[in-house]
């Protein structure tokens, strides 16, 4: 009985993930100036330039938990 309860689970659990996985993202989503290049080698988009790395250079700073007192 305990069977058969969970394989129904997961076949409606299957089910509803494999008819999620076909929605997209809307055109305002995609189309954004400040997205994230997570595949380098992809051509840039529009007006964007290529860049080769998609991390931001820049300076990092300790903050100690005396600071905050």
């Amino acid at each position: 009985m305990i069977t058969i309860f969970f394989s129904v689970l997961a076949i409606f659990s299957l089910f509803v993930f494999m008819n999620l996985g076909k929605i997209k993202a809307s055109k305002k989503q995609t189309d954004r100036d400040d997205r994230i290049n997570r595949f380098g080698s992809r051509k840039a988009r529009g007006n964007q330039k290529k860049t080769h790395s998609t991390i931001i250079e820049g300076e990092a700073e300790v903050i100690d938990d005396e600071d905050k007192k």
